[in-house]
């Protein structure tokens, strides 16, 4: 039986890897840090900015072709629960053609309201504020584009920076059957554990990453490409998006929402003329 609620989403296809990116203001921009940074996992550093004013960030990019998009993702940022973003999309290369403006977001989800530690939390208490990597994200009905702007207000950030480790953009795929009960969310660990000559444990701690598998049981013909396509773009270990229950806020979509890569894949297994069935397994990245 399919889960039945908000249909899993993926950014097949991160447009960010192959766009032209630039930031400003300049003199805010930190020169060992730059933009290009957030393009993909090949870079080790992340990309900071000094503008922490009520002007904000602004990073624009320049796409080779006109593409579709309907979805943006700031990864691994130190944006704050009041900091917003806002997505602009051009039809035309540097900023021409038909303008599309998104809603002005707000950097982080809320707790529910039954996920709030009462006489702990505040009531704008986020998911992120005991997790490692938080990350924004939007989603909107496809738009074709070939330039953009991303434009960050984190006014008076208490670290003196912005700081973001990735950004992704493109095209959301989400199947009109959604993943089958049965799916598994688990964590793998880099941390070893050794004995000391006294017989006592050790741990050498390194990095958590997320692991999640599912089934998509009913992929009907007429999306059949659409899956096939994920399959091949995510072959080579590219850097994708998914988030099993978006817009469904709280703990609940942070928890299966991440920037991961597809470890295996059944492939698509046809089990009637009309109907596939893709298994896969993703890892945080």
């Amino acid at each position: 039986m399919a889960i039945a609620n908000s249909q899993i989403r993926v950014i097949v296809e991160n447009l960010a890897r192959s766009a032209t990116l630039s930031a400003t203001p300049v003199p805010s921009l930190v020169s060992t840090m730059p933009v290009e940074n957030v393009q993909n996992s090949n870079r080790t550093e992340s990309f900071r900015s000094t503008a922490v004013d009520e002007n904000g960030l602004t990073i624009a990019f320049e796409l080779p072709e006109r593409k579709r998009i309907s979805a943006l993702v700031l990864d691994g940022h130190n944006l704050r629960v009041g900091d917003t973003y806002q997505l602009r999309l051009w039809s035309g290369p540097n900023k021409t053609g038909t303008l599309f403006e998104s809603d002005v977001a707000e950097a982080l989800v809320p707790k529910t309201a039954g996920e709030l530690n009462w006489g702990i939390d505040t009531l704008s208490a986020s998911v992120f504020d005991e997790w490692d990597r938080p990350y924004s994200v939007l989603w909107f009905g496809s738009i074709v584009a070939q330039s953009g702007e991303i434009v960050i207000i984190s006014d008076g950030n208490p670290a003196g920076y912005i700081d973001i480790n990735r950004i992704l953009f493109g095209q959301a795929v989400s199947p009109v059957r959604n993943f089958r009960y049965g799916y598994e969310l688990s964590y793998s660990s880099t941390s070893k554990l050794e004995f000391s000559e006294g017989g006592s444990p050790k741990r050498d701690v390194g990095i958590k990453r997320r692991s999640i598998r599912l089934t998509l049981p009913r992929i009907l013909d007429a999306e059949r490409s659409a899956w096939a396509d994920f399959i091949r773009n995510t072959a080579d270990f590219d850097e994708i998006f998914v988030s099993l229950f978006p817009e469904r806020g709280g703990k609940l979509e942070r928890d299966h929402s991440m920037v991961c890569y597809v470890t295996s894949t059944s492939g698509l297994r046809n089990s009637n003329a009309t109907k596939h069935t893709l298994e896969f397994a993703l890892q945080e990245a």
